[in-house]
């Protein structure tokens, strides 16, 4: 399968999220965008959040609908949608497996995820968001006895939630998806395929009025002058009542968080539209399959009947993909659909790219009030959709006072544990990478 464009992406990937490149096919997709709003001069608000992914939109959102009269400030660093937020696969997912986490953290982090996705849902309904919305659910497919293996393991996982899962029998694979070479598949119908750059931008574009949203506007300092915050970004100082930092992997660059996070990069790469392939994928107008097993490929077919796989991580502390990075994502991301989808093996990815995960040892997030007028919430763990999306609203009833059982959920979930130093993180974290990628090729050799 030749790639498209691939060298052009490589030479971009020296952004720490990859929002310099041109080449993320979601944001490609939408073709062009207003020039940006750019905050300058001396600024005043009652709040300034600081970072426009699910996040800090969602904190904003609440944060206005509890004070409609205050004024309110988002700064984000990129264009809308261009970093992380956009950067992943369209899974608004219901319930995810970070850990073998106690039942009763697992039960606190699935009702949070849960109240995300329906937050979405109210939001993109009551504003008419065009996005792609499809509750479509998720499935999890095995090519070999050696991964059916792993599906066995992961229906248990959701059994012990009470969630039990769909078997679906390698015939309605076929049907589905268009591939004859999966043995199996387990169904999960709670999950959510969205095109994750057109839902960001609904959700700043529908933002309440007393809201200002600002893009390219990078926060290079945040202290405090007396009563207030202060924040300053290349071209503007802003003085906020409260700030509320939803940078996610870049909060510890303000000074929190520090010592707890891990960023590791993944890759992704998107066909053209395959309406006119002979064989095509599928019958369905979109599905989505996760991984069933760690270091396993994500898939997507979109809306616009694209291929995207989603593969290989690589530990990068600076956020900076290497050359040889996207070159084995590369070879991996061709095994996978041709493994999958034989009669495919001529189509070019006309879009590659690179997204980072913020991870902390034990898949925690940082959430609350961290010093005076000034709350976190960040290190999405991988499901930052919604897991992010219901941190920032709570973030915001936390600051009001506002109590609930969801808020008690999320302040009970344990804090981010301590980190090494990246050379000492580095050589454990590469020892995984290698693990996962070894136990693929062994997957891929028994196909």
């Amino acid at each position: 399968m030749a790639v498209a464009n691939a060298r052009g992406a490589e030479k971009s990937a020296g952004d720490p999220a990859g929002a310099g490149s041109p080449k993320c096919g979601w944001y490609e997709t939408l073709g062009e965008l207003p020039p940006p709003r750019v905050a300058r001069g001396s600024l005043r608000c009652d709040a300034a959040v600081i970072g426009a992914g699910f996040t800090g939109l969602a904190c904003a959102r609440r944060l206005a609908e509890l004070s409609p009269s205050s004024s309110i400030v988002v700064l984000e660093a990129d264009r809308i949608g261009a970093g992380n937020s956009g950067r992943n696969s369209g899974f608004l997912l219901d319930i995810s497996f970070y850990d073998d986490a106690a039942p009763a953290v697992q039960a606190a982090r699935t009702r949070l995820q849960q109240s995300g996705l329906r937050e979405l849902a109210r939001v993109v309904s009551d504003n008419r968001i065009a996005c792609d919305w499809q509750p479509w659910g998720n499935l999890y497919g095995s090519l070999t006895d050696r991964e059916d293996r792993w599906l066995s393991r992961l229906a248990r996982r959701y059994s012990g939630c009470g969630v039990p899962l769909e078997e679906w029998s390698a015939a309605k694979m076929a049907q589905v998806t268009g591939s004859k070479r999966f043995l199996r598949a387990l169904f999960h119908p709670g999950s959510v395929l969205v095109q994750p750059v057109k839902l960001v931008h609904g959700l700043a574009a529908t933002l309440p009025g007393n809201v200002r949203v600002f893009e390219n506007s990078r926060v290079s300092a945040l202290k405090h002058r007396g009563a207030r915050v202060e924040i300053r970004t290349d071209e503007s100082q802003i003085t906020a009542v409260r700030a509320f930092l939803c940078a996610n992997g870049g909060t510890p660059e303000l000074g929190h968080g520090k010592n707890r996070l891990l960023k590791v990069s993944t890759f992704a790469a998107m066909t053209p539209s395959l309406v006119e392939w002979r064989g095509g994928i599928g019958e369905a107008e979109a599905f989505g399959l996760l991984p069933s097993f760690p270091g396993g490929p994500t898939l997507r077919k979109t809306r616009d009947h694209r291929l995207l796989v989603r593969q290989d991580l690589a530990f990068t502390p600076k956020g900076c993909p290497k050359e040889a990075d996207y070159a084995r994502f590369v070879e991996q991301a061709r095994e996978t659909a041709r493994l999958r989808w034989p009669e495919l093996g001529h189509v070019p990815f006309e879009f590659l790219w690179s997204g980072v995960m913020s991870l902390t040892r034990n898949n925690a997030q940082v959430f609350g009030q961290i010093e005076k007028n000034v709350y976190a919430a960040a290190f999405c763990n991988g499901a930052g959709n919604t897991s992010g999306t219901m941190a920032g609203k709570l973030l915001a009833e936390l600051s009001a006072g506002r109590a609930s059982d969801l808020l008690s959920d999320q302040m009970a979930l344990p804090a981010p544990r301590w980190l090494p130093p990246d050379f000492v993180c580095g050589f454990f974290v590469n020892r995984r990478i290698a693990a996962a990628n070894r136990r693929l090729k062994r997957i891929y050799a028994e196909s």
